[in-house]
C-alpha cells in the first residue's frame, strides 16, 4: 500500500510509487596524500642547522601551543596540539621555530599544482592534506599506486619535502528513480 500523509488542509494524501532501477556499479580510485611533519619539515628544509633535531613549530611561551613537531620530536612523545610547555618537559632539547604561515601556504600551493597535474577532483583537508579522486586522470594512468608514487616524486622533486599516501576503491552504487 502507498505511504499516506495529511496535508496542512486536513486531506489524506497517497504518495506515488517511484520505481527504482539500478545503474552499473561505479568504482572510484581515492588517493589520501599527506605531508609528513609538513610545518616542521620546512623548517628543516630551510635552515639546515634543524635537520636531524627535535623541532616544533610554535611558540615556546607558557600558553604556547605545538603547531607541528619533527619527527625527532616525536620519539620524545611530542606531537601537534601539545602545551609547548609539556613538549618542552618530555623533550628538553627542543628546538621552537616560530611559524611561518606565509611559507607554508607557499609550499602548500605547490604541492596543489602538483595534484592538478594529475586530476581537477581534489579535495583540500589543510595546508598539507588532501583526497585525490583519480578514477579519471589526465595522464591515463589506470593504476592508482602508480598515481600516488609519480606524485610523491613530483612532490620531493619541486619542494625538497615526503609524502605519505593511502589508496582506497570505492564502490559507488546509484539508483535511477523514474517517475
Amino acid at each position: 500500500m502507498p505511504a499516506q500523509g495529511r496535508r496542512s488542509d486536513g486531506k489524506i494524501t497517497r504518495a506515488k510509487t517511484i520505481p527504482m532501477t539500478e545503474e552499473p556499479a561505479r568504482q572510484r580510485k581515492i588517493i589520501h596524500v599527506d605531508m609528513d611533519a609538513f610545518f616542521a619539515s620546512v623548517e628543516q628544509r630551510d635552515n639546515p642547522e634543524l635537520r636531524g633535531k627535535p623541532v616544533a613549530v610554535g611558540s615556546p611561551a607558557a600558553r604556547g601551543v605545538v603547531a607541528a613537531a619533527s619527527y625527532e620530536a616525536r620519539q620524545f612523545g611530542v606531537h601537534s596540539a601539545m602545551a609547548s610547555i609539556v613538549a618542552a618537559r618530555k623533550c628538553p632539547g627542543l628546538i621552537f621555530a616560530p611559524p611561518r604561515f606565509e611559507v607554508y601556504r607557499a609550499v602548500s600551493a605547490q604541492i596543489r599544482e602538483i595534484f592538478a597535474e594529475h586530476t581537477d577532483l581534489i579535495e583540500p583537508l589543510s595546508l598539507d592534506e588532501a583526497y585525490l579522486d583519480v578514477t579519471t586522470n589526465h595522464q591515463n594512468i589506470p593504476v592508482a599506486t602508480d598515481i600516488a608514487n609519480q606524485i610523491r616524486t613530483r612532490i620531493f622533486e619541486v619542494t625538497g619535502l615526503t609524502a605519505s599516501d593511502g589508496m582506497t576503491i570505492l564502490h559507488a552504487y546509484v539508483p535511477a528513480y523514474t517517475w
